[in-house]
């Protein structure tokens, strides 16, 4: 069944009606707060933060304006909510684990046609709650689409829907304008610039804030999904030994620590009083994993069992080609029986949790399991790996 695409203006109709009948008092019961602005001049280019799962709602919200936005291709890959949304609000499509010019293709044809459009900069929630780094061609598309370019700011996401977290928490967030760039000023600006003004005025830490507001974020299960984030134990060095249960997050080693209301751990065991700080810690030994994996290349670093290996396909199909055992070690990337060179694999992300999404040699592939692994530290394996080389 093929998805009824709208004319500019249906969208905007149907964009206003469900912004009346259902953005206030979703709004409401999320506990979003936001004033709502007026762009100043369209077509505009609206940047923000992401760290909760209702940010699109938020941002459509915070402007009178119509926009677009720029969803993650996975989106499109839900069926009948994908049919939904798409027929809803015509969304643009962006693969992960890849430069997409084509996604970019569109967002400047949408501008230039005097839509508005929106897109979070950094590509990805955050896991630690620290605003991540901004998509590097952002600063080039802003300034080619001769467009303005608007930051908007959203506090309080991450401590109510931590991307790691099977449940959400009951909270206040804000959102507020921080910048409108005119064509004019980004014309004078480098996109390096561009970039680090994004990244200025996006930045969010919720644990600083936290330590100076300390809000209560009450819910249910809240250490639950943990692991999902945070896959190394300080104490004994063990790999997915991890587990949340309730608000505990324990160890098969016997550490044990409680994340409370407020999103601190607590406890005699406690290694660090933060997920930000353990992650910290955590990324540096992911470091000296890598530097030992590319010296000894053939040897396993992380492994999971039971996945599957998907090819996406146009259409946003996806096509199993294998399934076995994850493996990967210095050299390459492995799947049941179908392998990978590292260097060949141009970059990697995670949809939702923890759904690993990569890109070699233009073909975009998807490994995910049932329960899901722990995606995260083989992205982050990753990374440390190519900062090596």
């Amino acid at each position: 069944m093929m998805t009824k695409v709208h004319s500019h203006e249906q969208y905007v109709s149907i964009y206003r009606f469900l912004k009346r009948v259902a953005g206030r008092p979703l709004c409401r019961l999320l506990g979003f707060s936001s004033a709502c602005y007026a762009l100043p001049q369209t077509p505009a280019l609206i940047v923000s933060n992401h760290n909760a799962d209702f940010d699109p709602v938020f941002v459509a919200m915070a402007f009178q304006e119509h926009m677009y936005f720029v969803a993650s291709e996975h989106v499109f890959r839900w069926g009948l909510v994908s049919r939904l949304l798409v027929g809803l609000f015509g969304p643009i499509a962006r693969r992960k684990g890849m430069a997409d010019a084509q996604s970019a293709m569109q967002i400047l044809r949408a501008l230039r046609k005097g839509h508005n459009v929106c897109l979070f900069a950094e590509g990805n929630r955050s896991f630690s709650g620290v605003t991540g780094p901004v998509f590097p061609a952002t600063g080039k598309l802003a300034r080619a689409s001769r467009a303005a370019l608007v930051t908007y700011h959203i506090k309080g996401g991450y401590l109510c829907t931590p991307r790691w977290a099977l449940t959400r928490r009951h909270g206040r967030m804000e959102g507020e304008l921080v910048h409108v760039y005119s064509p004019e000023e980004l014309r004078g600006m480098t996109d390096e610039e561009v970039n680090a003004a994004i990244a200025a005025d996006l930045y969010e830490d919720a644990y600083d804030r936290q330590r100076e507001e300390m809000r209560p974020y009450p819910g249910r299960r809240l250490a639950e999904g943990l692991e999902y984030a945070l896959y190394l134990c300080p104490r004994c060095g063990g790999i997915g030994s991890l587990h949340g249960k309730g608000d505990r997050f324990t160890c098969t080693c016997g550490l044990d620590v409680r994340y409370n209301v407020f999103g601190f751990f607590e406890g005699e065991d406690a290694p660090f009083s933060t997920v930000r700080d353990w992650d910290a810690w955590q990324e540096a030994e992911t470091a000296r994993l890598a530097a030992r994996a590319v010296a000894q290349p053939e040897k396993p670093v992380f492994s999971d069992e039971g996945q599957r290996l998907l090819r996406i396909e146009e259409g946003h199909r996806a096509v199993e080609i294998a399934s076995g055992r994850l493996t990967m070690a210095g050299a390459a990337l492995s799947v049941g029986d179908v392998s990978f060179p590292l260097d060949a694999v141009a970059d990697m992300a995670l949809c939702g949790r923890a759904h690993i999404v990569f890109t070699v040699a233009g073909e975009q592939y998807e490994i995910r399991s049932r329960p899901a692994c722990c995606g995260r530290k083989y992205v982050v394996l990753l990374q440390k790996r190519k900062e090596l080389r």
